[in-house]
């Protein structure tokens, strides 16, 4: 029996298992989103709450974890948009602008490839690298994310070249250029 099904039969049980079947992932997915350990936890929480609460909106043809990304996504969504809707600015001066070129001496100290990278996906635009967690660090399909985020599969793909493009760019910038 799938984990929707139990949670209309029996939802206390449901529950029990759709935590202990996609809590940790949805944690990391969080994290890869967020990049805070707090916030994810969270946002793997109310992800698990809202998926109890929405599951007569689950179709049984689809992934159900694509359901449950597509919840953590709009959370997040709102999380960001709430925390910008918040944010207030008393400054009488106009702020410094900061140098965005790659600073020489963090990028010797960088210890791998891969912390490279993820520091350039870090830097991607909220919509181009939630779809790039979607996608390598979710392992969903472009069918998958596009379903998750409610956008046509042509969106993922042009979101993916985009994201590819600028991570590109972003390691060519660095001292002896990591891209390939």
């Amino acid at each position: 029996m799938h984990i929707w099904e139990k949670l209309r039969k029996t939802p206390k049980e449901g529950a029990e298992d759709l935590v202990a079947a996609y809590s940790r992932r949805l944690y990391k997915f969080a994290y890869r989103l967020c990049g805070d350990a707090s916030q994810s936890e969270d946002l793997a929480i109310r992800t698990l709450a809202r998926a109890v609460r929405a599951n007569g909106d689950f179709e049984s043809e689809q992934a159900y974890f694509t359901f449950l990304c597509a919840i953590l996504v709009n959370l997040h969504r709102d999380d960001m948009r709430l925390k910008a809707a918040n944010a207030l600015n008393f400054m009488e001066e106009p702020p410094e602008v900061e140098d965005e070129r790659p600073d020489p001496a963090a990028m010797m100290a960088a210890k791998s490839d891969a912390e490279v990278v993820r520091l350039a996906i870090a830097r991607l635009t909220p919509i181009l690298h939630e779809t790039v967690v979607l996608r390598y660090y979710s392992a969903l399909s472009v069918a998958d994310i596009a379903e998750a985020l409610a956008i046509p599969e042509g969106t993922v793909k042009f979101r993916l070249s985009e994201a590819r493009r600028k991570i590109r760019e972003f390691l060519t910038q660095r001292k002896g250029g990591f891209a390939r």
